[in-house]
């Protein structure tokens, strides 16, 4: 008899720890799958993405800036212009602009103009896209101007 009150109180301790051994593991898979797709999203913007810039430096008294790139997701962006001293976006180039997936979108153009139209000052610029869908904007350090206007 004291064999089978020792299998009941083994099984009574036993049921709880599994209850709680099953809901821990639930819960790591879970917390897995959110750090995946955080992941997944966060590096395959910049990382996917194929960046082809156009130009480095330019004056733009005689030229423009131009860029354009591929992406694995069809989806509306905006496209604009940060300076790198300043940390702020200077112009907007294209706002709710369609991309098709992995299709090479057209030649983005930049001026050294501000979107109000005032001429930026020579500096370090890159290009920074915000994909709509998605609400992920990403800085493209592989679409860097430096604009160097000359002396006139």
């Amino acid at each position: 008899m004291s064999s089978t009150r020792s299998e009941s109180g083994d099984s009574a301790v036993a049921a709880p720890l599994a209850r709680i051994a099953l809901a821990l593991l639930a819960l790591a898979a879970v917390g897995a799958l959110l750090i995946a797709e955080h992941l997944k999203s966060r590096t395959a913007l910049a990382g996917s993405a194929i960046w082809r810039p156009s130009t480095g430096v330019f004056d733009p008294q005689t030229s423009t800036a131009s860029f354009s790139f591929t992406s694995p997701y069809a989806d509306d962006v905006t496209v604009s212009i940060v300076s790198r001293e300043a940390g702020k976006v200077v112009a907007v180039i294209a706002r709710n602009y369609p991309i098709a997936r992995y299709r090479r979108t057209e030649q983005f153009r930049w001026s050294g103009r501000t979107t109000t139209g005032a001429l930026e000052p020579n500096g370090t610029y890159v290009a920074q896209v915000h994909f709509d869908r998605l609400a992920r904007t990403t800085q493209v350090p592989q679409i860097s101007f430096d604009l160097m206007r000359s002396a006139r």
